[in-house]
């Protein structure tokens, strides 16, 4: 079923902490600074290696995918329509004697 290649899987020691992930490189001098070490940080790189299209060097780029930007603008405008529409028809409804 399904079919099709079986992804390759890179080798673990491509992950390495260096110039490609500076959030790491932050994280690792403020542990050393403290004396303490991390071995396993390398397994966060995939996730801060700016080389990576996806991720990429701008912070902007992150924070729009983080919140789902493409849709986001859109449930925006919806609201904005729905609380409009919803102004509108309450200001034409009789409500009652005001003094």
């Amino acid at each position: 079923m399904g079919g099709g290649e079986i992804p390759k899987i890179p080798d673990w020691r491509s992950y390495t902490v260096g110039e490609h992930t500076p959030e790491l490189l932050k994280t690792q001098r403020m542990l050393k600074s403290l004396g303490l070490n991390d071995p396993w940080l390398r397994n966060e790189v995939w996730r801060y290696d700016t080389r990576n299209p996806s991720i990429g060097p701008n912070k902007w780029y992150r924070i729009k995918s983080f919140m789902g930007y493409q849709g986001f603008k859109y449930g925006v405008a919806i609201a904005v329509l729905t609380a409009g529409l919803h102004h509108y028809v309450n200001s034409h409804a009789d409500h009652g004697e005001h003094h």
